[in-house]
């Protein structure tokens, strides 16, 4: 048995640099949270490393330094970043969950995008788990996330915590695609 996390973020920071990228481990909130999680079983993690290339050989490389600390990367391209992350995650969600509902931003492109990189996470973490593992999934970023794990490997034990308030139904439920 291990435990799969996974998050919008890795916790690390990667820099480019004339030799390569280095990495480092990030500090604070999930990262130090989820980080001194003592047990005994494995833990693997897997997210997007905060870094943007579409060079597959530079891919290769910072897939390769993160799976020597047990983290798999998402990579996501520009667009996925803004539609996804700063748009339906940051000026749909969360607006709403925190009930500053005239802030809400809507967009059709915003939840395409958030639908696609939810499937995307989905397909990068099935390889890693087994139907005795333990799948931790982390916040508003990756809400659709759950199910299609649970789709796939139905004996898997899925949880999922929300970093942020739970919005009342009566405001929920302006979302179209709730």
């Amino acid at each position: 048995m291990k435990i799969v996390i996974i998050a919008n973020r890795l916790p690390v920071k990667i820099e480019r640099s004339d030799e390569g990228f280095t990495i480092e481990r990030s500090e604070g909130g999930l990262a130090t949270g989820l980080g001194s999680l003592e047990t005994e079983a494995e833990k693997y993690w897997v997210g997007w490393p905060g870094i943007h290339t579409d060079d597959e050989t530079e891919r290769q490389e910072i897939t390769e330094k993160l799976h020597e600390l047990n983290f798999h990367p998402v990579f996501l391209s520009d667009e996925q970043i803004s539609n996804y992350y700063e748009g339906y995650s940051n000026s749909t969600i969360w607006p709403l969950c925190h009930y500053f509902f005239s802030y809400i931003e809507y967009k059709a492109e915003y939840w395409a995008a958030y639908r696609e990189v939810n499937a995307l996470f989905s397909r990068e973490s099935l390889p890693f788990i087994e139907n005795d593992d333990i799948v931790w999934i982390q916040d508003y970023q990756l809400m659709l996330l759950p199910k299609l794990i649970r789709d796939k490997k139905p004996a898997t034990s899925i949880g999922y915590f929300h970093h942020i308030p739970f919005p009342s139904y009566e405001l929920f439920r302006v979302l179209p695609e709730r």
